[in-house]
C-alpha cells in the first residue's frame, strides 16, 4: 500500500526520477525480506510494481493508457530493480541453530 500511495504522488515526476524513487524503495524491500525461500513473494512484489506503475503512467493525462508495448520500451530503458536475495539458504543454513 505505501508503494502505491508513493507511486501516485510521484506519478507526474519524469520517469527517470520514477525509477530512481522506485528502484530505492524497492532496494530496501529486497534487503528487508530478501531471505531464503522467499523469492517468489518478492517477484510477485515486482511484478505488482510494474503493474501499478503502469497504471500510474497511463493516467499522467488524457490521451489514455500506455500500451504493454510502450510501456515495455520504457522498462528496456528504465528498468526497475530486479528482486535479489540478500540472505540466500547456504548462508540462513549456516547461522541457524538447531
Amino acid at each position: 500500500m505505501r508503494l502505491q500511495d508513493q507511486m501516485r504522488r510521484m506519478r507526474h515526476e519524469p520517469i527517470r526520477e520514477q525509477t530512481e524513487h522506485l528502484n530505492q524503495m524497492l532496494r530496501g524491500h529486497y534487503a528487508y525480506y530478501g531471505i531464503a525461500g522467499n523469492f517468489r513473494a518478492l517477484q510477485r512484489v515486482h511484478r505488482a510494481v510494474e503493474r501499478y506503475w503502469r497504471k500510474m503512467l497511463s493516467s499522467r493525462s488524457w490521451k489514455g493508457e500506455i500500451w504493454w508495448t510502450k510501456f515495455h520500451q520504457i522498462k528496456a530503458r528504465f528498468s526497475l530493480m530486479r528482486p535479489k536475495l540478500y540472505l540466500p539458504y547456504s548462508e540462513l543454513h549456516a547461522i541457524a541453530v538447531l
